[in-house]
């Protein structure tokens, strides 16, 4: 069985020869401990005096010359050191909403800021600082949006060469576009969301189109390359509950995403549902829009993973589970991360439906006991469970 396979089986409820293990993105530092410290470091690259006069001035106009090969090196890199470490399946990112829009500012197409950061390990990294889009002509005039034809193939193309070079050692789980709710959340800022929607609805319309049309284009581009499970990103949560009343969000947001979701099953495809945050009161409506799964049950929210696999664990595979705000850094001790592998292999993979990984990433992940994880997984994850 390779590990397509077994990871489609998984999430169709099988119970195969053992519990699959799921890699999120692996952040710089992450793969660097793997694979050996990049040659030229980000942060160089982009936080230098030099850099900083040309993306000042040219930034907009010719930085993506070279960001985007930058970004697909490093999830080329992702996936590799993914491969390296012996996961069942990971998240391939085909990256192309980012712009430079100066030398401390990145910014989505889709009509968002972010600062440049340094992760601690001499990578950059980003942090959102707000919002693009005050305003209904604002929205109009934005003139970034992507080309859909243009972004579907050069989606096809990333992950025709990943599959190329990865597919028969690893699953690839695709995404090449973020999730709608919260790409107009970025796009319009937390606190005047709410009175879009209320205020600015056919706007709100307009956008949730454009997003419903750039989510399904890519995924089909996906598709077309060989992917056979979608990974679809959208945060509906705080760690304490939905950010939108459950019944608004689905009005909003439910006819848009079983759309996509029929689309992926019409073609024999899976697709799963990256949600942060409790989702507690999200899960019925994320079944109910046709999603296979989801990641990532955080262990630092509300959501009771263990109560979940009991209530929806038949039709809704579990994705994640292990935290890497401790017990995937150099502060936890082996014996917390292997107890945690048990206790969720225990409670969560009888009756297949569970892809045990990461919750997040995250740069201090630790990658020592990132394979004390593995090693768990693959020593207690047999099929029959017997712990």
């Amino acid at each position: 069985m390779n590990p397509t396979e077994r990871v489609v089986a998984a999430i169709e409820g099988k119970e195969i020869d053992r519990v699959p293990t799921f890699s999120y993105y692996l952040d710089s530092y992450p793969v660097e401990q793997v694979l050996g410290k990049s040659l030229l470091a980000r942060s160089f690259m982009l936080q230098n005096p030099v850099a900083g006069i040309f993306l000042n001035a040219f930034g907009k106009k010719f930085g993506n010359i070279v960001l985007y090969p930058v970004l697909d090196h490093l999830m080329m890199k992702s996936i590799e050191a993914s491969v390296e470490l012996g996961f069942d399946s990971v998240v391939g990112l085909f990256e192309r909403m980012f712009m430079i829009w100066d030398s401390k500012t990145m910014a989505r197409v889709t009509g968002s800021y972010y600062d440049i950061l340094d992760d601690g390990h001499g990578n950059s990294y980003y942090m959102y600082r707000g919002p693009a889009i005050d305003s209904p002509e604002a929205f109009d005039a934005w003139p970034y949006f992507p080309d859909l034809d243009d972004l579907a193939q050069m989606t096809y193309k990333f992950f025709k060469k990943a599959q190329s070079k990865y597919g028969d050692k690893i699953c690839l789980l695709g995404q090449a576009a973020f999730g709608i709710h919260e790409t107009i959340l970025w796009s319009v800022g937390f606190e005047r969301m709410a009175l879009f929607i209320r205020r600015e609805p056919e706007m709100i319309k307009k956008f949730i189109k454009l997003l419903e049309d750039i989510v399904m284009s890519t995924n089909m581009a996906m598709m077309d390359a060989g992917i056979k499970v979608i990974f679809d990103g959208d945060d509906f949560a705080f760690k304490t509950g939905p950010m939108l009343n459950p019944k608004t969000a689905d009005e909003l947001f439910g006819d848009s995403y079983r759309r996509i979701t029929k689309a992926v099953h019409d073609r024999g495809g899976k697709v799963l549902l990256h949600s942060c945050g409790d989702n507690t009161k999200m899960f019925d409506y994320f079944i109910k829009w046709g999603f296979d799964g989801g990641h990532a049950y955080e262990n630092t929210s509300n959501v009771d993973i263990v109560n979940e696999k009991k209530i929806h664990g038949d039709v809704f595979t579990i994705v994640g589970g292990v935290g890497v705000d401790y017990l995937l850094t150099t502060r936890s001790k082996s014996q917390e991360v292997e107890d945690k592998v048990v206790e969720l292999i225990k409670h969560c993979a009888p009756g297949g439906r569970l892809l045990l990984g990461p919750i997040h990433d995250h740069p201090d992940m630790d990658m020592e006991k990132v394979k004390v994880m593995l090693e768990a997984a693959r020593k207690y994850g047999k099929y029959p469970i017997t712990i």
